[in-house]
Parts: C-alpha cells; structure tokens; sequence
C-alpha cells in the first residue's frame, strides 16, 4: 500500500465493490499529509499519555476531519479505544459519529468498546445493533460483548430481551458461559418468573455449563422470597448433591442417591430437573441406554412432557453416530404430540447434514417452519453448506432466497458457502455478483471469502482476477494463510509463469510463512518443473526454521531433497 494513502478504507471499500479488479488509490498531496501525520501522532501521544488529555485528542481529530483530512483507521480505533477503556463514553460516541461519515471502519475493539457505551448510555437497542454489525462483518463475537449486553438489558428489566438475545447468539455465534446463565437466571428471578429460571439452569446443564454457586444462590433467593423455602432447601440439598456427583464422573452413586429419593418416602421427591441431571451425566459417561432407562421412568412419573430431556438424548445419540436410535426418539417425540423447540430441530438438522442426509435434513426444516418455528440462520448455514458440498447448487440457492423471503438475512458464511458452489459449478459471473450483492448489504468479506474466491479462480484459470484479489486482501488487512499461498503457486504452475513462482516464494519468506506438509510438496513441484538452465539455488528465498511447524520439513530440508530429485540445478 503506498504511504501517501488519503483514506485507505475508502480504496478498500471500492476493491470490494468489485473484487476482481484493482483500482489504484489517489495519493493526498504531500503537505496535507504531513500535518496530517502530525496530527496523528499528536493524538497518540496524548492517548498514551499517563495522564491521558481526551478533550485535546478529540478536537485535533474533529478539526482534521472537518478539513476533509482524515485520519487512518489506526488511529481512529485507537483514540476509541482508549476513550472506552476510561469511561469516557460520550466522546467515544461523538468520534465515533465522525468516523462512520467519512467511511473508515471500526475494528473489532472499538465495536466492542461502542458496545459498553451504548449500554452505559441505556441504549440497549444501539449495543444490540452493534452485536449485529459484529455477525454482519465477520467477527466473533465473543461471550463478553454478548454478557455486558445481557446485563444492561436485564437490569433495567428486559428479560425477555435478554432471553431472545442469548438464545439467538447461543446457537452457533457464541458459546454463553455461566456468567452469561447467571445474569439470566438472576434476571427471571428478580421477574418473578421461578419456574422459567429453574428450566434455565437445566439448559445449562445441557449445554455442558455446569451452574455454581451463584446459580444456585439466585434460584434459592427467588424461592425463599416467594415463600418456597422447602423447595430452596430441597435444590441446595439434594440437586447440588446429584449434580456434583455427576459433575465428578460419580454417576452410579448418583443413580444411587436418585433411587432413594424415587422409593424413600422419607426423601423430596425428584422432579423433572433431577431427572434431566442424570440423564445429562449419563449421556456425558457415554452410557445412553442407562440414559434412556432414566428417562423411562422419568415418562412413568408423569415427567414426559418436558422437551429438555428429549434434546439431550437425540443429541447424544446424533454425536454417536446412532442416527437410528436419534430417530426413535424423534418418532417418540411426534407421536406424544409434544411442541419441539427450535433447539431441537437445530440439532436433527445438523446431525443429517453431517451424516450427509440432507433430504432428510431438507424435510425436517419444511416441518419446522409448519410448525410455526422459525428456523435460525445457523439452520440455514448448515444446509446450503452441505448442498454446496453435495454439488445440488440449485437447492442451495432456492434455500438462499427463501431465507431472504423469510426475514432471515444471510451473514458472511451464508455467502461464502454460494460463492463457493458457484465457482465451483465454473459460474464466474454469477459469483462476481454475489460478492457485490453480498457487499451491498453492509457484509465485510473475511478471510474465508477470499481464500475461497482464490482458490476457486486459480483453479479455473483465471490468475489475474485471483491476483487482483489476494491483492484486495492485503490491502483489507487479512493476511493470506498458507491455503491461499498454495493456491496461487498450483496456478502459477499450471501456466508455467516461472517469474511469478519465484516472487511469490520471496514474499512468503518475507512474510515469514509456515511450510507445512501441503506447501512444502507444492514448492517442489513448481521447482522441479522449472528449466535446468537457471541456477534457482540462488533465486530460492530462506524459510526461518524457527517460523516452521514442528511437523514440517524446513528450508534446507526442501533444497536437500530438491537437489536429490533434481541434480542438475544444485
């Protein structure tokens, strides 16, 4: 990237417009870019400054931005970054405002940090926004941005906010923690909503988040406020009790202790949460048929109304490759005219995907939707991926647009995956207008993108447009991994650009790549293809051996066996 960018986002911006060609960025001219590389510095120092002066950073940045000058993202990022980590959130917002008119992208710690703000500033709606601006652009969005949300809504009293966020993000965006459970199960308390705050802890055990102290501290709180305190001593007593024994791989003396309380009529009885305790440890033993016996007699008490325990069985059953007995249990599920939740058909469908059943799969979601449960967009991924896999193009991009129509707004892996099977089909065009439809729609391509679209053209031949767009991703800032690398010297190959092999092998030894098993044999090959009237020991670059895999040949491993395969270049 040339030193005398103006605004680079903005380039950036244009390449992803179109991806497949290069535009050229305009050079400011050379006294704007001195003041405005002193102002930059200005705003670091005084960032970093122990006794960091904001109010002088964010006037030097106002008036620069103002004068149609405006500071690289760096510097952006960093002067928000060091305002939200003060708790200085109106002027994180207020440059930030300025940031988004001149088109300059917020890293991933300045969104998180705009997340913190607008739950400080109770605008709990904005931080939702922001966790999905996150989704959109391909970050991962991490369990703290999604906890500091899910604080800010329950405290002022937006349960069911709360509930729907981390329901939405707990499936496939993010794994929730026991903070993020706890701040739930708090928030159903001071509710009132017991009975909804006990069937959380219980997901949480199947979500293998075993609840803690502070779980059991809210839940007992809650009951003994409403009057319950038999019912708070009997959880303190004897679920902690199942549960720790559980917890500890003590699963036969769990049985043991649910037994007693089942026949002694001296003992509380257990509930349908004592029941799903067990079942879930079992199924953590790998011991499903003793799993399954619980949960028969859990049926015979009259507790087989309950999806929860379902879920964990077909789960279990569907991660050992016992897709048979998954189905019984399904079957059963219908058949007792219970309402499975959209936890349960998530998990059936990416269970058939994974096995490659995908009509089957494809059924399960049209049952979904009639039953008036909203497929996910992780439902969605999981299926055009596979039909992608499968080569069935055409179903995956039906499914494509009957997402579109039913409100649920694909993502990156949404795209990526129909690119893929679009390049895959030899459909250049069609994926060019993809990448344009999917930049449209607000969506920052990721490294996957363009490792896909790389890869993809290379292997069709067309080396330009896949140079064109390895370029585009440096300049984004995503560094090409060893695949892309792999790709493009298998291209090069193909066409015998001796030129373009060697240049490449420089630039990933300035970049200090890793030679692992896969580039290594590609090196080789394009090496050994090159005429015998050129000394290319000395055009070779040296791979640091520090920088290999241990697991991998270094440099001088490769020139020894390249001298040995091809004697007359030594």
């Amino acid at each position: 990237m040339k030193p005398l960018l103006k605004n680079p986002h903005l380039c950036l911006r244009r390449a992803f417009t179109n991806p497949f060609s290069s535009t050229p960025p305009a050079a400011a001219a050379s006294s704007d870019y001195l003041h405005l590389h002193q102002a930059e510095t200005r705003i670091r120092t005084l960032c970093e400054k122990p006794t960091s002066q904001f109010t002088e950073a964010v006037s030097i940045f106002e008036k620069f931005v103002d004068s149609n000058l405006t500071p690289c993202g760096s510097t952006c990022n960093l002067l928000i970054g060091a305002l939200t980590k003060s708790k200085n959130y109106s002027l994180a917002l207020k440059v930030y405002n300025k940031m988004i008119h001149v088109d300059i992208l917020p890293s991933f710690l300045v969104l998180s940090g705009l997340i913190e703000c607008f739950v400080h500033a109770h605008k709990h709606d904005f931080a939702i926004g922001v966790l999905g601006m996150m989704v959109k652009r391909g970050f991962s969005v991490n369990v703290y941005n999604v906890n500091v949300v899910l604080k800010g809504l329950c405290t002022n009293s937006e349960v069911d906010k709360a509930m729907e966020i981390g329901r939405v993000l707990g499936r496939g965006y993010v794994v929730l923690g026991v903070c993020s459970f706890n701040t739930l199960v708090n928030g159903l308390c001071k509710a009132k909503r017991l009975e909804e705050a006990m069937d959380l802890r219980i997901e949480m055990e199947a979500a293998n988040c075993s609840p803690n102290a502070v779980t059991y501290s809210c839940l007992m709180d809650g009951l003994c406020k409403e009057g319950r305190t038999d019912e708070a001593m009997g959880l303190f007593e004897e679920m902690s009790l199942a549960r720790g024994l559980c917890e500890n791989g003590k699963v036969d003396e769990a049985v043991m202790l649910f037994d007693r309380m089942l026949n002694d009529k001296t003992c509380i009885k257990p509930d349908n949460r004592l029941f799903t305790v067990l079942i879930q440890g079992l199924c953590k033993e790998g011991r499903l048929d003793d799993a399954l016996g619980i949960h028969h007699k859990l049926v015979e008490n009259g507790g087989g109304r309950d999806m929860v325990p379902y879920n964990i069985l077909i789960c279990a059953f569907l991660e050992t490759g016992n897709v048979k007995k998954a189905m019984e249990i399904w079957k059963q599920v219908l058949q007792l005219q219970l309402v499975p939740n959209s936890f349960t058909y998530s998990v059936i469908i990416n269970g058939f995907c994974k096995f490659g059943m995908v009509n089957i799969a494809k059924g399960i979601l049209l049952r979904m939707r009639a039953s008036g449960v909203s497929p996910t967009l992780i439902d969605y991924n999981t299926l055009i991926a596979t039909l992608c896999k499968d080569g069935s193009l055409d179903q995956a991009k039906r499914l494509f647009h009957e997402m579109k129509n039913a409100n649920c707004e694909p993502d990156v892996i949404t795209f990526n995956s129909i690119i893929d099977g679009t390049l895959k089909a030899g459909d250049i065009q069609s994926s060019k207008d993809l990448v344009t439809d999917m930049v449209q729609r607000g969506l920052v391509p990721n490294t996957q993108t363009f490792s896909i679209l790389i890869n993809r053209l290379c292997k069709l031949g067309q080396l330009e447009d896949a140079k064109n767009v390895s370029e585009g991703m440096i300049a984004s800032g995503c560094s090409p991994n060893a695949f892309v690398y792999d790709s493009l010297l298998k291209g090069f190959y193909s066409r015998g650009e001796k030129d373009e092999i060697i240049k490449l092998l420089h630039k990933m030894a300035a970049e200090g790549v890793l030679l692992d098993s896969e580039i290594t044999s590609t090196i080789l090959m394009c090496i050994c293809y090159v005429s015998e009237d050129i000394d290319f020991m000395d055009l070779l670059p040296s791979f640091s051996q520090q920088n290999s895999e241990v697991s991998n040949i270094t440099c001088n491993q490769l020139l020894t066996r390249l001298q040995k395969s091809h004697p007359s270049i030594a």
